[in-house]
């Protein structure tokens, strides 16, 4: 199959913004000095939790894509189903296995995770308002994530964690139009791929103005890989 069709399963743009999070997180307890390796395990745990959750929502509302985005790699049939939700389970557990090797708190914070993606995509992503709200809850864990390269300062990254969510709740209400408006998902589009500019601030703002810069900069490839592939 086409590396395109997977790399739009897994919202390739996105998984930029998951790991921004994360250095939000770590520059929230950056006093701690964690670890480079500490924080490159957390980042790609992020991505992976990221990239299983969204393909198992697509295993998920298959049925519906092949009514409302019948040219998606599921109801298209450029994946197979049972290669998706194999993909997604492969995906979450590494992102599991990535983060306890950074340490305990960081395993029950990415499989907090792994239970809110599940819930969502099994039930609550249907239910008004508490659906955006268990998306949201899942951008705050990932932000908390970050804060796990030094469990004992986490609490520091509970207001940018907690921005993040209403972020992402806004989002998820937005999009919850998109397919009846179509402008809309130039809105969503802007709101997603902004996040590594937020986070860039909020690192900048926590450690320094050049990690801050480095951090936003990766908002450029969002954008780029958002030009050829969707977001949402």
């Amino acid at each position: 199959m086409p590396v395109r069709s997977y790399l739009q399963l897994v919202r390739a743009p996105n998984l930029f913004t998951a790991a921004t999070n994360v250095f939000t997180g770590c520059a929230a307890v950056s006093l701690s000095s964690p670890a480079p390796s500490i924080i490159a395990l957390l980042a790609f745990s992020s991505v992976c939790l990221y990239a299983g959750g969204v393909v198992l929502n697509d295993w998920c509302d298959i049925e519906l894509d092949r009514v409302e985005r019948p040219k998606r790699p599921l109801p298209s049939g450029q994946v197979a189903p049972r290669t998706a939700v194999m993909l997604a389970v492969v995906l979450l557990a590494a992102g599991v296995l990535l983060a306890s090797a950074a340490g305990a708190m960081a395993a029950m914070t990415a499989s907090a995770l792994v239970l809110l993606v599940v819930t969502y995509n099994f039930g609550l992503k249907s239910v008004r308002i508490v659906g955006p709200l268990n998306m949201g809850a899942c951008r705050f864990g990932n932000v908390l994530l970050g804060a796990c390269a030094a469990p004992a300062a986490s609490m520091k990254a509970l207001p940018f964690a907690a921005f993040m969510m209403a972020w992402v709740v806004v989002i998820s209400l937005i999009s919850a139009r998109e397919v009846a408006v179509p402008r809309l998902q130039t809105v969503i589009k802007a709101m997603l791929l902004a996040i590594p500019l937020l986070d860039g601030v909020f690192v900048g703002t926590l450690a320094t103005p050049w990690l801050g810069v480095a951090v936003a900069a990766l908002a450029l490839p969002a954008w780029l890989t958002a030009r050829r592939l969707y977001v949402t």
